[in-house]
């Protein structure tokens, strides 16, 4: 199940990466800005607690997830879009889990197996050696994160018709702000 900063985070990355562009109107949300983007991303993170040579990915979910971000929505964008992922999840028996993403009740969770069957598994492993954590982390990962894009792409229950331009968009936002944290983190 996702955790609620996961939704912000995702909800306020749509909304600043849109924020410039007057024919949205889907992800538009007036209290939500840069600096709480930045607020939200380093909650996430767990940013404020001290970081010390024990600290590892495995062991900070709320870590992993902002560090997946990224590489979930840019498998996405490489995977035909919104639409073309749900497809995918579809063809492989998981289309009432991707319908309750779309609408606008509960996510039905997704189980690490489906990652498994939907995603790459190089994509998977690869990932797994950069970030130094096991294979099984970043499926489970990309399991809660995966329903939350596409559950913030689709806020009236259906996708928005600019749902993989504030994607691509959201990637830039987020991967700057993450860039800035760790910066911050590591000075």
């Amino acid at each position: 199940m996702s955790t609620p900063a996961l939704g912000e985070v995702l909800a306020s990355t749509f909304a600043n990466a849109m924020a410039e562009r007057p024919h949205s109107h889907s992800f538009h949300s007036p209290d939500v800005g840069i600096g709480s983007l930045s607020m939200l991303v380093g909650g996430l993170m767990g940013r404020g607690a001290p970081m010390d040579r024990g600290h590892t990915l495995g062991r900070d979910r709320g870590l992993l997830l902002a560090m997946l971000l990224p590489f979930a929505m840019r498998w996405i964008q490489r995977n035909g879009g919104v639409r073309g992922v749900l497809e995918s999840f579809r063809q492989r028996g998981y289309g009432a889990q991707a319908l309750s993403w779309l609408s606008t009740g509960a996510n039905t969770p997704l189980q690490a197996e489906a990652i498994d069957s939907v995603v790459d598994h190089e994509d998977v492993s690869v990932l797994a050696r950069q970030l130094g954590v096991q294979e099984t982390e970043v499926s489970s990962g990309l399991a809660e994160i995966l329903p939350e894009v596409v559950n913030q792409l689709s806020p009236a229950g259906a996708i928005a018709s600019e749902a993989d331009e504030a994607l691509d968009a959201g990637v830039h936002t987020l991967e700057k702000e993450l860039n800035e944290i760790q910066t911050g983190m590591t000075t």
